[in-house]
């Protein structure tokens, strides 16, 4: 079984990141699962009447790429995260390509 970095195999300033584009199936699966129907995510007749003027991702499934790129990459398999905190500073719409890097 592949395990990631022990926190003595860790080096201050060592990164790594994951950038994915969002598509529609990312953001109606994500709905689905947690069940946050928002219409801002999944109706685009009201999104465009919003001040987005369509529809955007989930905050939530953006942030998730956080915790992805720590239980794959750095520090990898077997590890977890205890706490986040998240300001969302832009909307996030489908066909986006968004970036989440982790560093020690």
């Amino acid at each position: 079984m592949e395990q990631g970095k022990t926190i003595d195999q860790l080096n201050i300033g060592e990164k790594a990141s994951l950038t994915k584009q969002i598509t529609e199936s990312d953001v109606l699966r994500f709905a689905e699962v947690t069940g946050d129907k928002n219409p801002i995510h999944i109706d685009p007749e009201y999104a465009s009447q919003t001040r987005f003027k369509e529809r955007i991702a989930h905050g939530m499934l953006t942030a998730s790429l956080i915790s992805a790129v720590i239980g794959t990459r750095l520090p990898g398999p077997g590890n977890i995260y205890v706490s986040q905190s998240l300001t969302f500073t832009a909307p996030v719409k489908l066909g986006d390509v968004i970036e989440a890097e982790v560093e020690i």
